[in-house]
């Protein structure tokens, strides 16, 4: 299984029917289209997933800023048609365009020349985030790949960096109970500064993603630890977004042990 992978509904390089015909030609039974602030990745490869055989669960990646920091909480199991998360991931498109502008005249002020509306047509049938900024200003030379722009300039704290409209870990972890599935902590050994979990856990965090691609055998081994001691739900995926991406691990490349049994979730999901 693979519960994080992104399609070109977020920042990802490839359609969901191509992810859906991946995880089959893998054998991978089970996967989860965890897009930025999006739902189009999840609905249109259900159709595809259904036809391959592939067990395909709602998800969504949503970024959190705020007093407790920038998180990513994903979100599963929940019903993509409640107006609730509709809502929401139509706001956070009209706020990510806003922002995205500002950022761009920012970085034009620095002298990087780059067009806004450019970074518009790459995201293309995505939502914009800061990813296609990065390719932006390596197509027009300024840097050689995406992380070094990501790095130097839009990171949280570089020269064009923005602050984004507040939405916190706390009011993600709430949307997704509000619209029926269950919050997950992504990619917590990742973060550069402490996870504030005690807090995450008074708010009815449901659990952790311990196996990412980017986590080292010891950082794995203490999340596992921490999820058994608070009694969190354990999550795990590659965070693909395409093999020339800034997160190339192929879809599956994660192995998840013990596997993930739905049915826990199910039963974790009905004694909210």
């Amino acid at each position: 299984m693979d519960l994080h992978i992104h399609s070109i509904y977020s920042d990802g390089h490839w359609t969901p029917a191509e992810i859906v015909k991946e995880a089959k030609d893998k054998g991978i039974e089970m996967i989860a289209i965890t897009d930025h602030d999006a739902l189009e990745g999840y609905e249109v490869g259900l159709k595809v997933a259904e036809q391959e055989g592939v067990k395909l669960i709602s998800g969504i990646e949503l970024n959190t800023d705020g007093e407790l920091g920038e998180m990513h909480i994903l979100g599963y199991l929940f019903d993509a048609k409640h107006p609730r998360i509709i809502e929401h991931v139509q706001w956070r498109k009209n706020e990510r365009l806003a922002w995205g502008r500002k950022i761009v005249e920012q970085l034009q002020l620095l002298g990087y020349s780059i067009s806004f509306d450019d970074c518009v047509e790459r995201a293309g049938q995505g939502v914009l985030v800061r990813t296609h900024i990065a390719e932006e200003l390596v197509e027009t030379g300024y840097f050689h790949d995406q992380q070094a722009a990501y790095d130097t300039l839009l990171r949280k704290g570089q020269p064009a960096y923005v602050q984004r409209e507040a939405f916190s870990a706390i009011d993600a972890i709430n949307l997704i109970h509000d619209v029926g599935g269950l919050a997950f902590l992504a990619h917590p050994g990742i973060y550069s500064f402490e996870v504030p979990l005690d807090i995450l856990l008074k708010h009815r965090l449901d659990g952790i993603e311990v196996y990412h691609s980017k986590h080292t055998a010891e950082t794995i081994a203490y999340w596992l630890e921490v999820a058994n001691k608070n009694d969190l739900l354990i999550s795990g995926g590659s965070d693909f977004h395409g093999p020339h991406s800034r997160n190339p691990y192929p879809i599956g490349s994660v192995k998840i042990q013990p596997s993930i049994q739905l049915e826990q979730w199910e039963r974790r999901m009905a004694k909210r």
